[in-house]
């Protein structure tokens, strides 16, 4: 530990002998004895209050091999498998959504809408609302009819056309009509 071999930890015990002195390193080898104990004790309850806080015992803890959560050992273990499981590959135009789903995306759809996104925030997918069938519910709520020659849209345009089309009142005339008549006293 700390790179101290046999030997470096004599000569440090020789130079505290003569650094110290034969007098007092009886008393200091006895605090250093008492804190080397009281080190312990630390460690041993602050073990067991580990212990009761996880509910793990020691045993248990040390029972368990972590090596074996290691990713690079995962990797090897998965690339070295020589018969991995069949895995079944589902196309997702093959996947057909239930109808209380397609009727939950068709609430959410507004006329004349161009795009669906279905999917969630991390992986969202838009999907063109033409390329779904004729009579899928999504398809049907962003259906949007041409108008027709009656159609109050299309008058309302009219209307607004012709109103842009009036000459413009003249701008001191219109300044003259806002202001207030003098007052009289």
């Amino acid at each position: 530990m700390f790179g101290l071999s046999f030997e470096k930890l004599f000569l440090v015990a020789i130079i505290a002998a003569v650094v110290i002195g034969p007098d007092r390193l009886p008393l200091y080898a006895h605090q250093l004895a008492e804190l080397v104990r009281s080190l312990r004790r630390l460690v041993d309850t602050s073990k067991a209050q580990v212990e009761s806080e996880i509910g793990i015992s020691r045993e248990e803890l040390e029972a368990l091999d972590v090596r074996r959560y290691d990713p690079r050992r995962i990797v090897r273990d998965a690339l070295s498998d020589p018969s991995p499981a069949p895995v079944e590959v589902v196309a997702p135009s093959s996947v057909e959504p239930s109808e209380q789903t397609l009727a939950e995306e068709a609430s959410r759809v507004r006329p004349g809408q161009k795009y669906l996104v279905t999917g969630n925030s991390a992986r969202p997918r838009r999907i063109l609302i033409a390329s779904l069938p004729e009579n899928d519910p999504r398809r049907l709520a962003a259906y949007v009819p041409p108008p027709a020659e009656n159609d109050e849209p299309e008058l309302l345009l009219d209307e607004v056309t012709h109103l842009l089309e009036q000459p413009t009142p003249d701008p001191e005339s219109a300044r003259l009509s806002h202001q207030k008549p003098p007052s009289r006293r």
